[in-house]
């Protein structure tokens, strides 16, 4: 289990340059801190635009004593501070989420397809996740759900890429197939997509 914290930035008009800068140096701020971060952009489908910052712990008790170490940070403290007297987004989270199935991968462009999905019919939409694996050919893939997040009825699917453009090779060959089509047709007994989307990072 990985345990993932999201962070969410909607940039103000006129300041996504300064949104994506504080950003970056929130990652290094994570980074320095002990866990792993990456910020990403929103360049297709739901939400696109905002700039997100993912980071990752290998269980709980790191992820909340990084989350403490930030909040005395001098650093963070004067990122704050600057945030304050110049907004540049609306920010949400950190929102949490833990790994159920697969591995994090450090590739830098992410599909993420998200279902809605009771934890009644969980562990038959899980079920399914091997199947779909095969079905891309075993690229890098992974599956989380919320911890403490608005909508905890969540199952988010990721399947990653070297690249945009091998993206578009992977949904060419592999999300356009007969296999993958034929677990999405499964996976609609259980759950419902109700938002897909690419982040690359930036």
């Amino acid at each position: 289990m990985t345990v993932i914290s999201r962070r969410i930035l909607t940039p103000l008009p006129g300041k996504s340059e300064l949104a994506l800068d504080r950003a970056k140096r929130l990652a290094g701020i994570i980074a320095r801190l002990g866990g792993v971060a990456r910020t990403v952009r929103v360049v297709s489908g739901g939400d696109v635009g905002n700039i997100e910052i993912f980071s990752r712990f290998q269980d709980f008790t790191a992820a909340t004593r990084t989350n403490a170490a930030i909040a005395a940070d001098p650093e963070m403290l004067a990122l704050w501070k600057e945030r304050e007297r110049d907004p540049a987004a609306t920010p949400e989270g950190p929102y949490v989420y833990r790994t159920v199935w697969g591995e994090v991968s450090r590739q830098p462009v992410i599909v993420q397809r998200e279902y809605q999905v009771s934890r009644q019919n969980l562990p038959d939409l899980m079920a399914l996740l091997p199947e779909a694996h095969a079905a891309v050919n075993k690229l890098p893939m992974v599956a989380s759900i919320p911890v403490f997040a608005p909508q905890m009825d969540r199952l988010v699917v990721g399947y990653y890429a070297e690249s945009i453009e091998a993206m578009g090779r992977n949904l060419d060959q592999y999300a356009m197939g007969e296999a993958f089509q034929a677990v999405v047709q499964k996976a609609a007994r259980f759950g419902t997509v109700i938002t897909a989307r690419v982040v690359a990072e930036v």
